[in-house]
């Protein structure tokens, strides 16, 4: 391997006669100006896109958490016997997608 050759996941390098007033996004890489709150090709125009994303993605995550509980608690109420495999499946998962469907309401700008 030649040292001039860089890897190939390597990320690209902004040009150099583009200067400090821009940054590259980490997950698009594209060239953005150095103030931007958001990037406009990952989060749309005005930032609703990507808010929309990470309330659903923390939606889901305390879903998934509050599901894990109530299921804890029905199995201990109803018995061992009766808690199979699927309905604690069931409830945790409702609970992750209405916590997903409430995150995303919750985080979209008016």
């Amino acid at each position: 391997m030649r040292p001039e050759e860089s890897p190939v996941n390597a990320p690209e390098q902004p040009p150099a006669e583009v200067g400090a007033a821009m940054i590259l996004c980490r997950s698009c890489e594209q060239l953005l100006p150095a103030g931007s709150p958001y990037c406009p090709h990952c989060c749309g125009e005005d930032g609703r896109r990507g808010a929309i994303k990470r309330g659903a993605f923390i939606g889901g995550v305390f879903g998934l958490l509050a599901g894990g509980l109530a299921a804890a608690v029905w199995s201990s109420i109803v018995g061992p016997e009766q808690a199979s495999g699927e309905p604690v499946l069931a409830i945790t998962l409702a609970c992750a997608a209405i916590g997903m469907l409430l995150g995303a309401i919750h985080n979209r700008k008016a």
